[in-house]
């Protein structure tokens, strides 16, 4: 008898840590690329990021996070990344990239040196 209560106790444990444990449902997993910031096209809303020769397209949308640095910024910002170094965080919608966070590396400004 206190064998049958242990095994109906293991059981509904077991249950109960899978259902918690289980992704929530309509989560994406999320990938990410890094590379080159090619264009941004703001009448499409889309990100073309390079690496290796290999173009990727992202859409940009309201919830997309755009990082310049460590400082928030505007998706508008991309246009001016040009060749930055970009990492971009997506969920595959379908077949579309969508990115959820955008992150371009700070523009470093070297000082010339006087002679």
């Amino acid at each position: 008898m206190p064998y049958k209560k242990l095994l109906i106790l293991v059981c509904t444990l077991a249950i109960g840590t899978a259902a918690f444990a289980a992704p929530a449902k309509g989560a994406l997993p999320s990938a990410h690329f890094t590379g080159t910031v090619e264009k941004y096209d703001a009448a499409s809303q889309t990100l073309t990021v390079k690496h290796n020769g290999r173009d990727s397209t992202f859409q940009v949308n309201d919830k997309s996070q755009v990082l310049e640095g460590k400082e928030k910024a505007d998706a508008s910002a991309l246009s001016a990344s040009t060749g930055r170094s970009v990492k971009v965080e997506y969920v595959m919608d379908g077949a579309t990239k969508v990115a959820e966070k955008i992150a371009v590396a700070a523009m470093h400004f070297t000082s010339a040196k006087k002679k």
